[in-house]
């Protein structure tokens, strides 16, 4: 498949077999396989490019690397105004999300482990938030929902046609979330939300 990716002009069953070091059979066999995959193409004048599901494999890992820096300046500025741990989630399918980018909490205990980390987001602060289920202040609350003694504070974020594509959320030791700093904390996430809305052009959330 790489051959393929590295040769965005297309080439021939004889050169990809050169570059593959395999036989034409066995290079046909497979270019076929990943044509039936949607990894390449079989252009009419015979080269062999990269299939539909190639380019939007491309298009995705593009289009959240994007966010993810996109969304840098303002997890530091979240992180150090709330003086806990930031996060930006992206949702992998329809029940698990995963955690792209953080800054971490300024404070010697905190919460620093999940970037990175599949999660399920049934009963989350962060699942409720992709679903555009939060409440009158445009945040979702959890505690202990996937750590005990954890509080988590999430708000979508919305790409230009009002489509919810990420969260961003504060997580922090839930003796620390609470009274007035909870509300404070709240009300910084879902500025911070809005914040990566307008840059992305982003209105309102589809529920």
């Amino acid at each position: 498949m790489s051959i393929v990716a590295e040769h965005p002009g297309g080439l021939t069953l004889a050169d990809a077999a050169r570059a593959a070091h395999l036989s034409p059979s066995t290079t046909l066999r497979q270019l076929r396989s990943l044509e039936g995959a949607g990894f390449a193409t079989h252009l009419p004048d015979g080269r062999w490019a990269s299939g539909p599901e190639l380019y939007r494999i491309a298009r995705s890992l593009d289009q959240h690397g994007s966010r993810a820096r996109l969304a840098r300046d303002t997890l530091v500025s979240l992180a150090e105004a709330t003086g806990e741990s930031a996060y930006l989630a992206e949702p992998l399918d329809a029940s698990t999300a995963t955690y792209v980018a953080m800054e971490p909490s300024r404070h010697a205990i905190r919460h620093v482990s999940w970037l990175g980390r599949r999660l399920d987001r049934r009963h989350t602060a962060v699942g409720a938030a992709l679903k555009g289920r939060v409440d009158a202040d445009g945040t979702a609350l959890r505690e202990d929902a996937v750590e005990i003694g954890v509080t988590a504070i999430s708000a979508p974020v919305l790409d230009t046609d009002g489509s919810i594509v990420a969260a961003i959320s504060v997580v922090g030791p839930t003796y620390r979330l609470q009274a007035y700093g909870l509300v404070a904390a709240r009300k910084l996430v879902a500025a911070a939300a809005e914040s990566l809305n307008t840059h992305s052009g982003g209105n309102q959330p589809r529920r």
